[in-house]
């Protein structure tokens, strides 16, 4: 026994030397996908959770095999100090791609909360050092990137990839790239400072460097001096045209399954920079922002009084700060293959399209109707580290002794804020590396240290940020794709649209005029089954919540049709209206379609199981509190409430490889909607939008004009998506994001559930605010990049057509009063979300009684925002206001004690906006000056005031309701007013002006006739 003793230690000594050896070897290999792919753990809502094995994935990743003999064959021999090492690893022939493996049965769900908290760079104490951060544990982790040349299936001796006709670049390549990536610029002879700029990467040792040539001048001579040089052709003229054949140019390299960190040559680098990538994205960018929320995007919530108090601010706006196209890392991907054929497609046929912008608009939106974006993921690099000339004079400069060079040096500068672009780069060179003080960067012309968030430097003009988008209606693209499946638009005859296949069917993809572009094909899709937490099963009357409603489910999902499409899944608290909305869906929509055997109903309201079960509906979940109380009170027995088991249920089903239709029960299904979906993103959502402008978003622009010559910083800015109508594809990055919204309703509950028993909240309450956070996890799921040590579930996202799948703000506000398209001859939605209006299902009666039976006026019995109207029309004329304003005497009631404080409010600021229109002016004695001509203006009589003003321009009256704009520090009493139109009732938002600028007079004076 002693004998054996040494031999059992040795060997046992050598298998955990060789287990360390192998964990080395294969986190180097893993190193070339990052954290691009996706682990058992990395699919449920929290990471090392049992949730997160909902697709019976083994601890492996997916498409590789990294097992010892491959490990060792690919390090043998290799020194890892020595960068140009790496290239050469792996030599053995590697293994075929193993197909997608799906358990039979797996460990239910052990749920992991997440309590989400974004990293912010910005904020103090302040990080130091640039080495990527380990991801949030709690994430699912990244979308699995697909990979040209996937370092696990394409030996390096078989790289680069698809050379035939492109044997220069390869041959380029072979010699220059390290680990299958570059450093790259595009330059000509002409560039100023460019042998400048090549000098300083090569002082950095940056070996896998090379230059695009856009000339034979500045091709020779960096040939002649040793620095890799790659010749194209150049037809561009102007320097706005070079920038635009970047996509192509960069294209090509992709294509061969080379990854390029492209940069401009005014940038300034000070440290090799890649060992600071972290290569989890198809698109790793700088920003243009200069603070967190400007850098990493934001939801701003879009205010629009005439929707009542249940949906002024049900939307939101996503925006963000442009991606500046002039540091950026572009993994060899299909995705990013997608990118560039799309820009280069875009720069040769849009003369008006700027690079940057264009560039922008592809990876913050989604695709909608034929414009079908590439679906890339993005990934904002550390706005500490890879520096806008912004963030470094106006903030790092500012900020010592904690950023000094001491403590935190930036990996590169980009010059791109200032005019005097040589001379900021060659101070940032003299501080960081030739040993000045930090005095060397003092400069006047933006360089202050008052930075202004986008919120302070836009809040005096609200009136156009905010007013002038709620009450817009630009229809044109959303019109032309209702019809964009047929080839010569929409047809002549007398077939109504609702009876039309081809009205709102989805169109291809640029009509077909980008070849390759089909995001379809590269789906991780989920195969169909009964795997999942569902193949494991669940013990009967297990105590636990989750597991029992998880029981639940699954049993339900037994009885869905095997055939179906898709299934619709219908989550249903025990509100009443919620219940009311369920009922009108189940006779009106579920019935009438056909569609029960699609329908699985997940509900903590025993009226609705009843309701659904007597419809004939057979997959009904109903989980109930186990002490009998409310299942929508939070309690320690009873957490679940039913949005939260809307986002369990779609995690599992999702798992079992079903297409998902999320359906809000406040949903009025006119048509089945199945075949109106493109199936080609993870995530196909309706709008929270009604028009182009807002629906498929717009490049903002926000004005500093500290940074004079370069104030305005582009960005983007779109509304937010309806939870309440998705069709989630049943692909791993789908599930990764229902596992994240669960995880964070769930952590939401247990946070307000202490408030919430200590108050008296009624069950609408209660379902408003867990609709609205809802919401919000769900949109930052969808629009927020990876930043940090916050990665994003990558989903791809395609936006519904708004026009056909409509949300109530648009039918009532807009649509029924369209001369054209409110005649159902001209169009019938697909279905309409009552998302504006959740506490008013009887809408829901009139929308199907109008599209349906065609009962005239209909709709037109319901206010813009809450309630009905008096005379069965959709205006205020029925009011005792306007009534009143036949009488109207301009300048009336200024003098009265209860109108005094209003009074002075006008009388000290007398210009206002309308509807984002400048300017509007409330004279003395009651004459009002507007764009659109002379009016007059005086106080609502007693007793229906104060705090109401006639207002009479171009014959037609308005009531002006006047309240307090913004909140906190900054609101200000009587600050904005609501006006109504007497004649239809259609409502405008105005709010106090600054002083009348000279184009202003201008406008007044054309009014006036002068």
């Amino acid at each position: 026994m002693g004998a054996r003793r040494p031999v059992a230690m040795g060997l046992l000594f050598g298998f955990m030397v060789a287990l360390w050896r192998n964990y080395l070897d294969a986190r180097e290999i893993r190193h070339r996908i990052a954290a691009t792919t996706t682990t058992a753990a990395d699919l449920g809502a929290g990471g090392g959770s049992g949730f997160g094995r909902g697709f019976g994935t083994d601890d492996r990743v997916p498409n590789a095999d990294p097992t010892p003999a491959v490990t060792e064959a690919s390090f043998a021999a290799s020194d890892p100090t020595n960068p140009r090492e790496l290239r050469n690893r792996q030599t053995t022939t590697p293994k075929p791609k193993p197909k997608s493996r799906i358990a039979s049965a797996i460990t239910p769900p052990a749920v992991r909360t997440v309590s989400l908290s974004y990293p912010d760079p910005f904020a103090k104490p302040l990080r130091t050092g640039c080495e990527p951060e380990p991801p949030d544990p709690s994430l699912p982790g990244p979308r699995r990137l697909d990979w040209i040349a996937d370092p696990l299936a394409t030996a390096d001796a078989d790289w680069p990839v698809n050379c035939g006709g492109h044997e220069t670049l390869c041959d380029v390549l072979r010699k220059t790239a390290i680990d299958r990536e570059v450093l790259a610029a595009v330059a000509d002879s002409h560039a100023p400072g460019v042998y400048e700029f090549v000098d300083g990467i090569r002082r950095l040792g940056v070996d896998n460097f090379l230059i695009i040539a856009l000339d034979d001048a500045i091709h020779k001579r960096l040939t002649d001096t040793g620095v890799a040089s790659y010749r194209v052709a150049n037809d561009a003229q102007g320097s706005h045209k070079i920038s635009a054949q970047k996509f192509r140019i960069i294209q090509e390299f992709v294509e061969r399954g080379c990854s390029v960190l492209l940069t401009d040559t005014d940038v300034a680098w000070m440290r090799n920079p890649f060992p600071f990538l972290y290569r989890d994205a198809d698109v790793e960018s700088m920003s243009d922002g200069w603070d967190n929320s400007s850098a990493h995007g934001f939801l701003d919530t879009v205010d629009d009084p005439s929707m009542g108090p249940d949906g002024r601010k049900r939307a939101r706006a996503f925006r963000v700060a442009a991606l500046n196209s002039g540091m950026w890392y572009v993994s060899a991907t299909e995705a990013s293959r997608r990118l560039m054929a799309i820009m280069a497609h875009r720069m040769a046929t849009e003369d008006k399209l700027w690079d940057q912008a264009g560039y922008n608009l592809e990876l913050w939106f989604a695709s909608r109707d034929a414009h079908g974006t590439a679906g890339a993921t993005v990934r904002v690099m550390d706005p500490l580290c890879f520096v806008n000339s912004k963030v470094m004079f106006r903030f790092i400069r500012h900020n010592q002794p904690a950023l000094s060079k001491e403590n935190h040096q930036p990996v590169a500068m980009h010059a791109n804020y200032h005019t005097d672009k040589a001379q900021k780069m060659k101070l940032v060179y003299q501080y960081y590396t030739n040993g000045a003080g930090i005095d060397v960067l003092n400069c006047d012309v933006g360089c202050g240290p008052d930075l202004k968030t986008t919120h302070e430097l836009e809040s005096k003009v609200q009136h156009s940020i905010n007013d002038g988008i709620v009450g817009s209606k630009k229809w044109t693209d959303a019109t032309e794709g209702m019809w964009a499946a047929r080839p010569d638009g929409p047809p002549n005859g007398s077939k109504r649209p609702g009876d039309d296949p081809s009205h709102c069917a989805p169109p291809t993809p640029w009509n077909g005029e980008v070849p390759g572009v089909d995001r379809a094909s590269t789906l991780h899709v989920v195969k169909k089954g009964r795997g999942g937490e569902c193949g494991a099963g669940v013990p009967a009357g297990d105590e636990d919540e989750f597991a029992a409603a998880t029981g639940a489910v699954c049993g339900a999902l037994a009885d869905v049709d095997p055939n179906a499409p898709e299934l619709i899944l219908v989550a249903v608290g025990d509100d009443a209206n919620e219940e009311a909305a369920f009922e009108a869906l189940l006779r009106d929509g579920v019935t009438r379609l056909g569609l029960k055997g699609r329908v699985l109903v997940a509900t903590t309201s025993s009226r609705a199981s009843s309701a659904a079960l007597a419809a004939g509906v057979k997959s009904v979940a109903l989980v109930a509190s186990n002490d009998g109380a409310r299942p929508s009170r939070p309690s320690k027995s009873a957490r679940l409430s039913s949005t939260a088991l809307k986002w369990l249920a779609a995690r599992l089903v999702l798992s079992q490889g079903w297409p998902t239709l999320l359906l809000d029960p406040r949903t009025a299904l006119i048509r089945d909607p199945s075949r109106y979906f493109s199936r080609d993103s993870d995530v196909e959502v309706a709008s929270d939008g009604w028009d182009d402008v807002t629906a498929y978003g717009y490049d903002n622009v926000v004005d500093d004009p500290e940074m004079d010559w370069s104030r305005f910083c582009h960005g983007g800015r779109v509304l937010t998506s309806d939870p309440g109508f998705a069709l989630l594809m049943p692909t791993e990055e789908s599930a990764k994001l229902a596992g994240l919204v669960f995880g964070r309703v769930v952590a939401e509950a247990a946070r307000v559930s202490p408030e919430r028993l200590r108050s008296d909240l009624s069950d609408a309450a209660e379902g408003a605010a867990d609709a609205d956070f809802e919401h919000l996890a769900f949109n930052e799921a969808l629009f927020l990049p990876s930043h940090g040590a916050y990665v994003s579930p990558g989903v791809t996202r395609r936006t519904l057509n708004y026009m056909c799948f409509a949300n109530s703000k648009h039918v009532f506000r807009f649509l029924r009063k369209d001369r054209r398209f409110k005649d159902r001859a001209e169009h019938a939605p697909v279905a309409v979300r009552l998302s504006y209006h959740p506490n008013e299902p009887g809408r829901l009666t009139d929308v199907y009684a109008y599209y349906l039976k065609g009962t005239s006026g209909a709709l037109n019995g319901w206010g813009d925002g809450v309630g009905r109207v008096k005379g069965g029309d959709a205006g205020g004329a029925g009011s005792k206001a306007c009534a009143q304003s036949g009488s109207l005497r301009p300048g009336q009631g200024t003098d009265e004690a209860r109108n005094s404080e209003l009074a002075s409010r006008l009388a000290t600021n007398p210009n206002w906006s309308w509807g984002g229109v400048t300017p509007f002016v409330f004279e003395p004695g009651g004459a009002l000056s507007t764009p659109w001509g002379p009016g007059e203006w005086g106080f609502v009589p007693a007793p229906d005031g104060p705090g109401k003003v006639i207002a009479k321009f171009v014959g037609t009256p308005h009531v002006l309701s006047f309240e307090t704009a913004g909140e906190g520090a900054g609101a200000v009493r009587n600050g904005m007013f609501v006006s109504e139109r007497c004649t239809d009732g259609d409502m405008i938002v105005g709010r106090i002006y600054a002083e009348l600028t000279d184009e202003d007079r201008k406008k007044l004076a054309s009014a006036r006739g002068g």
